[in-house]
């Protein structure tokens, strides 16, 4: 498969790859054990961030099989971190994979983890892929179009009384004011939940399902698939105070068209924690 010169029916090709990938990845998550007795700590984090024996493997599949859809390409793994760049006609296309988005809840044997794979052409987000394996569904964007398990998701409009899905606050700290005083302003005004899945919550919102995304530590390979399908919806990503990168976390809001009036009032607040605003020193793209 050449991607030479990718144009928007190469992006959809790619995006077809991703699709493949988390799939396959995602078959053998549901098949393998995926308990307690596999899962750790990460280095470094604290104990609610945790890693099983299943996200490594489930990254080595992904990475042979979208290397080999798309030679010369990057994969940036959350476990396994970047590879190579190659000679060959991918070497412009960077996919950021978390193998298991929601690990926690896979840990315990709880459905609401995603396999996420998000597509960049020369910096440039231009496709994702969440795929659910409980569900067995699979959320796709490429070229502006919002698939999900290859069909159209129509556009529904907000709810009178919102659902947020929301990681605030932050697990394994001291909240700051910021946080507690944003949480309750939602709390008041939504209906708020708390899903353990970045990735799952912007594919949720994408599609109708919640109405708002707001996280305040989020990865790369955390929203670089969620963010295409929120814009292909006609929502809203933003990125506060600038880009999640590989390195540093930043956080996000995402939402659906009809609640920017809101959606703004939310990045206002997250531009207050002092928490975001020393990650600004530090390189915030996804290249």
């Amino acid at each position: 498969m050449d991607f030479q010169g990718i144009h928007g029916d190469d992006v959809e090709a790619l995006v077809g790859a991703a699709a493949r990938a988390a799939r396959r990845a995602g078959r053998a998550l549901l098949d393998g054990p995926g308990t307690m007795t596999s899962a750790r700590a990460k280095t470094g984090t604290h104990a609610h961030d945790v890693v099983t024996e299943a996200d490594a493997a489930a990254e080595a599949m992904i990475r042979a099989e979208l290397t080999g859809a798309c030679p010369g390409s990057v994969v940036v793994g959350e476990e396994g971190g970047a590879g190579e760049a190659g000679d060959g006609p991918g070497r412009d296309v960077r996919w950021y994979v978390d193998p298991i988005d929601g690990t926690h809840n896979f840990s315990r044997g709880l459905p609401l983890f995603c396999v996420s794979i998000g597509v960049t052409l020369r910096g440039e987000p231009v496709g994702g892929c969440v795929h659910e394996p409980a569900r067995d569904e699979t959320y796709t964007a490429a070229g502006g179009r919002l698939l999900r398990g290859g069909r159209p998701v129509p556009v529904e409009p907000a709810r009178a009384v919102p659902m947020v899905l929301t990681d605030l606050p932050r697990a394994g700290t001291v909240p700051d004011p910021g946080e507690l005083a944003l949480f309750t302003e939602l709390l008041a005004a939504a209906d708020v939940r708390r899903i353990g899945s970045a990735a799952l919550a912007l594919a949720y919102v994408a599609t109708g399902r919640a109405d708002m995304a707001v996280t305040p530590d989020a990865f790369a390979w955390d929203c670089a698939a969620g963010r295409v399908l929120v814009t292909a919806s006609g929502g809203t990503f933003a990125a506060v105070p600038a880009e999640p990168s590989v390195r540093r976390p930043g956080a996000f809001a995402a939402w659906r068209p009809g609640l920017d009036e809101w959606g703004a009032a939310v990045v206002a607040a997250l531009e207050r924690f002092p928490f975001l605003q020393g990650w600004l020193e530090d390189d915030n793209s996804l290249a």
